[in-house]
Formats: structure tokens, C-alpha cells, sequence
């Protein structure tokens, strides 16, 4: 006995739809595994000396600098750390 036309169809959809899936899978898989193994941070200095009396509240960092937020102030310092660049009073 001959299979309907429509169920001939059903099956190629759903092939082509497995197919697919498995492709978008596969290429999930391969972008997670190239993102995860290439560096995502600029390197941290392993040490920054601060102000005396300063309390850091936040931390942030770009190729250019790092500033270190406190209460009252923002304090830029060099791309390594070891220079203070700038300080920031904050009202």
C-alpha cells in the first residue's frame, strides 16, 4: 500500500528539522569551546598600594587603566598599577 502524499512530506519536514538541530547543536558546542579557551580578562597586577586610610568599594579595568573606587574618591592609576595617574573627588 502507497503512503499519502502529505506523510511523504511530514517525514522530510521532520528529518530536515532533526538535521537541523543537530547542526545548530554542533555549532553551539563548537562556539562555546572557542570563547571558553581564548583569555576573556586583561591580566590583574598583583599588587595596587592605596592611599592610607582609603576603603576600595569597586574595581574596573580597561587596556588603558584601572580606577578603584572608594567612598569619596576614584582613583586612576596605570595600566599596571604601580602609577597613580589621576584622583577623582566625588561630591
Amino acid at each position: 500500500m502507497p503512503e499519502p502524499p502529505h506523510l511523504k512530506n511530514l517525514r522530510r519536514l521532520v528529518t530536515l528539522l532533526t538535521v537541523t538541530m543537530i547542526a545548530g547543536m554542533a555549532a553551539i558546542f563548537v562556539l562555546m569551546a572557542i570563547r571558553l579557551n581564548s583569555p576573556t580578562t586583561p591580566r590583574l597586577p598583583e599588587r595596587i598600594t592605596l592611599p592610607d586610610g582609603t576603603t576600595p568599594t569597586a574595581f574596573a579595568q580597561t587596556p588603558q587603566y584601572i580606577a578603584i573606587t572608594t567612598p569619596t574618591q576614584v582613583l586612576i592609576y596605570s595600566a599596571d598599577g604601580k602609577e597613580l595617574k589621576q584622583t577623582i573627588t566625588l561630591d
